[in-house]
């Protein structure tokens, strides 16, 4: 064989299987719908389309879970942010400062 070459490729990440898939986006669930619980809102990191659509499954399971309207959108380029639709306002920074009330 002569002129053959391997082309450089960009760094791609294996798939997970069918039930890593699932285990990963229960183990998000949990996390993610826990602190939406305790603040009603929360920010996780999505670095890549393939990340971003696995938490929009995401919040469907949050929703389900919490049975509560979940809405997931990015928040920048690197993270989505999930907030509880119809949950009380969102607290400022200073919430939960020493010898504040949080909530």
């Amino acid at each position: 064989m002569r002129e053959v070459r391997e082309v450089p490729q960009e760094a791609t990440r294996t798939p997970l299987a069918a039930e890593e898939e699932l285990r990963t986006r229960s183990v998000f669930a949990t996390e993610i719908g826990a602190q939406l619980a305790r603040q009603g809102w929360a920010v996780f990191p999505a670095h890549t389309p393939e990340e971003r659509i696995r938490l929009f499954a995401v919040a469907r399971i949050i929703e389900e879970r919490l049975g509560h309207r979940v809405e997931a959108v990015p928040e920048d380029i690197l993270s989505m942010r999930f907030t509880l639709v119809g949950a009380a306002p969102e607290v400022g920074p200073a919430a939960g400062a020493a010898g504040q009330p949080n909530g």
